[in-house]
């Protein structure tokens, strides 16, 4: 049997998990080297041998064992990651970087495996998908025997180096997607092997599996490469092509994949090429590889140098940046939460979601977070975006497909054990026609940035923006399903009340900006009556804090935003009780991470939350940054940077957030990496900069 389609891979014993945590607590006193600099030498053919690989080493599944450095910088360290196929484990998400072309994004494996890639659009089916299952598909280069590696980025872009040494020497392995900034799309995914140091024997794996698994390809060998052809959501034809250099042998078997080796001396470089939607392999040099890694460079950097931030933390925000970049999709301007689907919240639980799509809540943090960082033609073509999507159907829904597609039905892909073994594995969220009564005043507010950066909204957009602010005055007093789109009954819930106040209030100021004849003054009304009634019914005397909902002592993390959008002051002293109340109830072991709020199985003695879909989850990475701010807000800046800079210490060693964290093991959790936490990140950095500058008397 062959290690695509090995047996059932156990979970992280204790002891594993005790040797991870030794191994990020190792990382955090280690500090960012440079960026790798391409070696210009002589282009030189690779030598090859015969395919004789052995498929065991291909599991895709390691023990990682930490190698610590030199104190620590706001960048995560250069880790070192050993692999050893004698201990099969899956691969922390700590080893993935990401890759993309503002179309899609891929996963490549500090291994040298791409183990997640949907081509050629985000919400495709996947073509390599061993992330959520070993026999899913996978594309690999590495060497043929055990092996340490290290991943960085090439500074200022989205080009990924991983760098292998063996006993008998040193290889590179950089990937990317071509980024022309054509309208054309390609779904290329280069990865150019460059001999460094000594002598070393390459494999190549390749397998994919079209429809999200279910299909093993037809492959075909040619002169160039592999052809791989098969069916994908119940549509014949697709191919994706392997086209090297590299001799590949197809096993047309039941894996039904081509292997290849090559020895590498120091020096010596070649690319391998896969290629989504062409019909047969090419010359390698036909691909002008070398130029496309140029013009993929050029392209990232001057996207970069756009930055005008060059505070302490411009390498962070630099790198989330390129991050939201990269879950852009450039034919609309939508951005997707995240490149993933069924990343579990809890290893085993079946909290697992498709983030595959555009969500309208983000609008507001998006765009402040663009703006802040002045990429004024990235916010508003996500504004623009968003809103044709509010001006072509109502009601408006909680989220697009990246075309803007309303229907996005949940289904569960029951032949795929998930990853580490978490099910269900969904594709789909039902979650898109729910009634969410925060995302109306998300979009005002991000209407009014964008209006106070200068975008020009037309009567018809000004139209619908009213009819929203009409919406919230008619329905504010219905319950919903909040922010975290619980699964259980609707509720009254107080960040959903507090997101409707901010509705009217951003409306009634667009509409005075404006000169519209609107009506303002029942606008401004209803909003103090909300502000009212959160003031009494969202606020628990038991708690001591605001709750997550009317009538409930739950606390949630989510309220921690109510200075932060304007409706009370940081010094209120009952924003400060919930400060505390929630630090101290919702504090994860390893502060100063957050829980969202309690679920039933979490040990504690403060009131649960029940959300309709059991089983436990990680600390919250979002509700940490709104900490970060509630704390800066407060007048504790000097505690807020503490805090921001241990919540670093939970990015990957390439600056990824996933969308939690392990509160004991410090384990990546949820899908990855996560736009809401590199936003979270972002607009907290910049609010402790305004907050630095306002005490310095700027």
């Amino acid at each position: 049997m062959s290690a695509l389609h090995a047996g059932k891979v156990p979970h992280r014993s204790g002891r594993a998990f005790e040797e991870f945590s030794h191994y990020r607590r190792a990382r955090r006193l280690a500090s960012a080297r440079g960026a790798l600099r391409l070696d210009r030498r002589a282009h030189r053919r690779v030598g090859s041998q015969e395919s004789n690989i052995s498929l065991s080493a291909f599991a895709l599944l390691f023990h990682l064992r930490p190698v610590p450095g030199p104190p620590a910088s706001p960048l995560p360290p250069v880790q070192q990651f050993q692999f050893d196929p004698s201990s099969p484990e899956y691969k922390s998400l700590d080893a993935y970087g990401l890759i993309g072309d503002s179309r899609t994004a891929v996963l490549v494996g500090a291994d040298g495996a791409i183990d997640w890639a949907c081509l050629p659009d985000f919400d495709s089916p996947s073509v390599f998908g061993a992330l959520l299952d070993p026999g899913a598909g996978a594309f690999a280069v590495r060497p043929a025997e055990p092996f340490t590696a290290t991943q960085r980025y090439e500074r200022g872009t989205n080009v990924l180096v991983t760098e292998f040494t063996t006993a008998g020497g040193t290889m590179r392995l950089r990937d990317y997607m071509p980024y022309s900034n054509r309208k054309i799309p390609t779904a290329e995914i280069y990865r150019r092997i460059e001999g460094v140091r000594g002598v070393m024997n390459v494999e190549v794996l390749f397998a994919p599996r079209f429809g999200y698994g279910a299909h093993p390809p037809e492959l075909e060998h040619s002169r160039y490469g592999v052809r791989a052809t098969g069916e994908s959501d119940g549509a014949a034809g697709h191919t994706i092509v392997l086209s090297t250099e590299i001799p590949m042998h197809i096993e047309n078997g039941n894996e039904r994949r081509a292997v290849g080796r090559a020895r590498i001396h120091a020096g010596e470089e070649t690319y391998v090429v896969a290629d989504w939607g062409a019909r047969r392999a090419h010359p390698i040099d036909s691909y002008q590889c070398d130029r496309r890694l140029w013009q993929t460079r050029t392209f990232w950097r001057s996207w970069v140098d756009r930055l005008t931030y060059h505070g302490r933390y411009r390498d962070t925000v630099e790198r989330s940046l390129l991050t939201l970049k990269l879950l852009t999709y450039e034919p609309t301007g939508a951005i997707v939460a995240a490149p993933t689907t069924s990343l579990p919240e809890w290893i085993g639980g079946q909290r697992n979601w498709d983030y595959r799509y555009s969500w309208v809540r983000d609008s507001a943090f998006i765009l402040r977070a663009l703006f802040n960082a002045r990429y004024m033609e990235e916010g508003t073509a996500y504004f623009d975006w968003l809103l044709s999507q509010a001006l072509e159907g109502s009601p408006i829904q909680v989220m697009y497909g990246i075309r803007g597609e309303r229907e996005m039905p949940e289904r569960t892909l029951d032949h795929l054990r998930g990853h580490r073994d978490s099910r269900p594995v969904r594709v789909g969220n039902g979650a898109a026609h729910q009634h969410q009564l925060d995302i109306y005043g998300s979009l005002l507010d991000a209407a009014l940035r964008y209006d106070r950066q200068g975008g020009l909204l037309t009567v018809t957009e000004w139209e619908k923006l009213e009819a929203l602010a009409n919406e919230i005055h008619q329905h504010w007093q219905e319950p919903d399903m909040g922010i975290w789109e619980v699964r259980s009954e609707p509720q009254h819930f107080t960040y959903s009340k507090v997101w409707a106040w901010v509705g009217l209030t951003r409306a009634a100021q667009l509409a005075d900006q404006l000169g519209a004849d609107s009506p303002t003054e029942d606008w401004k009304q209803e909003a103090e009556s909300i502000r009212s009634e959160v003031l009494e019914k969202g606020w628990s005397d038991n708690a001591g804090a605001f709750t997550q909902a009317y009538d409930s002592d739950a606390l949630d993390a989510a309220v921690m935003v109510m200075p932060t959008v304007g409706f009370l002051p940081a010094s209120d002293e009952r924003f400060q009780s919930t400060l505390s109340a929630c630090t101290d109830a919702l504090g994860a072991p390893e502060a100063p991470l957050l829980y969202r709020y309690l679920v039933a199985e979490e040990e504690a003695d403060a009131p649960h939350s029940e959300d309709g879909v059991g089983g436990r989850e990680g600390a919250f990475l979002l509700p940490s940054f709104w900490m970060v701010e509630a704390m800066g807000l407060s007048g504790d800046l000097s505690g807020a940077r503490a805090t921001l800079a241990t919540l670093m210490e939970h990015m990957n060693p390439l600056g990824l957030y996933a969308e939690e964290v392990h509160p004991e093991t410090d384990e990546l959790l949820g899908n990855f990496p996560q736009g809401f936490s590199h936003l979270g990140q972002l607009n907290a950095i910049f609010r402790l900069e305004e907050l630095k500058r306002q005490q310095e008397g700027w």
